[in-house]
């Protein structure tokens, strides 16, 4: 689970947003491939959109091996490792107007990285930190100088602000919904309670745990680490059936099945001699889940191709 940890590596993607604007400009950095960069002492984690992006603040080395500390958008793709959306330094409603004006100018071919690296020390000593003084820049510094240039400058720099007016609001709303997400748990929880306080009270023990499950979760894959083996996480399903005593090639087995008819098995007397899995997943029927198998690192897909499961969590 990377929510959560102390560190994480993440990849910086070549012709993207981060990498072409928002490390040139604010830190002085331009890769020239998709390179892994490692982020350490994070903290303060909060989803924008569950499960996919979040937002996360975490130190790094920069250029020159410069310490540096940066607040950053990280979205979970395809990619290898989680990808940098964007980075920032300080207040992010104006460091949004800013990614959106660089990202226009870039597009628009009217500024490169190379400028933007230029720009870098005028950055760090507040004369281009607003987008109004960065504007103000490209349209006095020498970027542009003729009558019909400047009216695609204030064309582009339009677009840029409703451009960076439309992406505040997506981050608002997503803020918004990842609370709501987390407050709909909340109210199934208690629905049909009247006292409010009674109400408060199970909202709270919901939420912790959640809190419970991912940290569960980390320490899983913390110990299967040690052990040589990776931990691969199901897609969240709704479990729909817990079979138990199961006889499944020559050992019990507990058997569960998914919304979609999938199922997975788990070897009771090696894995769950307390039935503590079983039981579980028994109080979990008709939410929705997401089951642990354990791979060798060297042989991926040994187990978790079979069906098995070690460990079920609330998703």
């Amino acid at each position: 689970m990377l929510f959560g940890n102390d560190k994480l590596l993440v990849d910086v993607v070549k012709h993207e947003h981060a990498n072409m604007d928002s490390f040139p400009f604010r830190f002085g950095m331009h890769f020239n491939r998709t390179t892994q960069l490692e982020l350490f002492n994070c903290h303060s984690y909060e989803w924008q959109n569950f499960d996919i992006k979040f937002k996360v603040e975490a130190n790094f080395f920069g250029k020159n091996r410069q310490l540096e500390k940066g607040k950053f958008i990280i979205m979970i793709t395809d990619h290898p490792n989680p990808k940098v959306v964007t980075v920032i330094r300080e207040d992010i409603e104006t460091e949004i107007h800013l990614s959106s004006l660089l990202s226009s100018m870039r597009k628009a071919n009217k500024i490169t990285p190379e400028d933007l690296l230029e720009l870098h020390p005028f950055y760090l000593s507040g004369e281009v930190n607003t987008f109004d003084k960065l504007a103000e820049r490209f349209y006095k510094g020498g970027f542009e100088k003729t009558e019909k240039e400047n009216i695609e400058l204030e064309s582009i720099r339009l677009e840029a602000r409703n451009q960076a007016k439309f992406q505040y609001e997506k981050i608002i709303n997503e803020l918004k919904k990842e609370s709501d997400r987390i407050r709909n748990i909340a109210n199934q929880a208690i629905k049909g309670m009247d006292d409010a306080a009674e109400a408060l009270d199970i909202k709270e023990q919901e939420n912790e745990g959640l809190k419970a499950e991912i940290i569960e979760l980390n320490n899983e894959i913390k110990g299967a680490k040690t052990q040589g083996n990776a931990v691969v996480v199901g897609t969240p399903l709704i479990l729909k059936k817990v079979e138990t005593n199961v006889m499944y090639r020559g050992s019990i087995n507990t058997i569960l099945t998914f919304n979609n008819g999938s199922q997975q098995t788990i070897k009771v007397k090696t894995f769950d001699k307390d039935l503590k899995v079983t039981q579980k997943a028994k109080s979990l029927i008709n939410c929705k889940v997401k089951t642990t198998s354990w791979d060798p690192v060297n042989n991926p897909g040994k187990w978790s191709s079979q069906g098995y499961f070690r460990q079920i969590y609330q998703a």
